[in-house]
């Protein structure tokens, strides 16, 4: 018995490959240096299931050898040494390019096109049914997400979609978004899925080499002004920096109160801005509620013995720590 499994780069060839069921640490790694390179296992870190499988400790290994299933991708994340936000456009636009040869295979019917109200053949989203000439605006739009625009269904790819290899690009985008929530990992301008060993800002891309700032992803000498190679930041309106940054306004429930004009979701880490009615904030990506005064979720904080025109807390402050990590502290 065998399991296959792919090793992904984003943009780079998937390699196919097959382990055996009972596979040990040893067949890995020779799976590695047979299918990538000799010198694989010191220049990336491979990652199942937003978990990074150490391969540089049989023990850990063994203990996350569960996370490499039948028909899953492993991640290759190049290391680096040196010294976000991603570039969600690069990742979109490969999906893009394949869409219109996929939805000429797609089931059609007839009916009234939900955006452009033309009575022509159309596809079913669940309560509602848009056109060919519609959907690819409204699916990128849409964060490539197939949802119903009546009700808040979101349909399977499987379940709309024809062709599997287009069906597991999506999953796998899905998979990069996840990776991508982790403050370590970056993709260059060239594709290159990277992972920062160290944190600090100046990277140099070891497929394109070009020097970067890895939270930016902006090049080194972008821009009149200096960028300083620190930890988490280049100093020069970096992403992570801006996305902890906010003023302080007065909070409309109570004048006296002053409160974050933008604040972190603290399940998905986008970020949110302050809609002038109350602390509590429904983020528009993953929905979560949370306070923007103490950031516990709304539930939680209205157990405290506080109306909502009073102080829960002083303003929590948010810091880089509170971004998950690939790699280990």
């Amino acid at each position: 018995m065998v399991i296959n499994v792919a090793f992904t780069n984003v943009v780079g060839k998937t390699i196919q490959t097959q382990l055996p069921d009972d596979f040990t640490f040893d067949d890995f790694k020779k799976v590695v240096v047979d299918k990538i390179d000799h010198d694989a296992v010191e220049h990336y870190r491979f990652i199942a299931n937003n978990k990074d499988l150490c391969l540089d400790n049989k023990d850990e290994f063994t203990k996350r050898k569960h996370l490499i299933k039948n028909g899953g991708n492993i991640f290759l994340l190049r290391r680096m040494h040196g010294g976000g936000h991603v570039e969600a456009a690069i990742l979109i636009d490969i999906i893009i390019e394949e869409l219109p040869g996929e939805l000429p295979k797609l089931r059609m019917q007839s009916g009234e096109c939900v955006v452009c109200l033309d009575e022509k053949p159309c596809m079913t989203l669940c309560c509602s049914v848009i056109c060919l000439t519609c959907f690819p605006r409204y699916f990128k739009e849409n964060d490539l997400r197939v949802r119903c625009m009546i009700c808040p269904q979101e349909v399977p790819y499987s379940q709309f979609f024809v062709t599997r290899d287009f069906i597991r690009a999506l999953e796998s985008l899905n998979e990069i978004r996840e990776l991508m929530k982790h403050i370590d990992c970056q993709i260059c301008h060239c594709g290159a899925l990277v992972v920062n060993e160290t944190l600090y800002a100046q990277q140099t891309c070891q497929n394109c080499r070009r020097i970067f700032c890895f939270f930016c992803n902006k090049d080194w000498k972008d821009g009149p002004e200096p960028r300083h190679n620190q930890l988490f930041t280049c100093g020069v309106n970096c992403d992570y920096d801006m996305k902890l940054n906010y003023d302080l306004v007065p909070y409309v429930q109570n004048k006296e109160i002053e409160i974050p004009n933008s604040r972190v979701c603290t399940k998905c880490f986008n970020v949110g801005g302050y809609d002038g009615k109350c602390k509590y904030h429904k983020c528009v990506v993953c929905k979560h509620t949370f306070c923007f005064l103490c950031l516990a979720p709304k539930n939680q904080c209205e157990k405290t013995p506080n109306s909502i025109r009073e102080v829960c807390t002083t303003v929590k402050r948010q810091d880089f720590t509170m971004f998950p990590r690939i790699t280990k502290s």
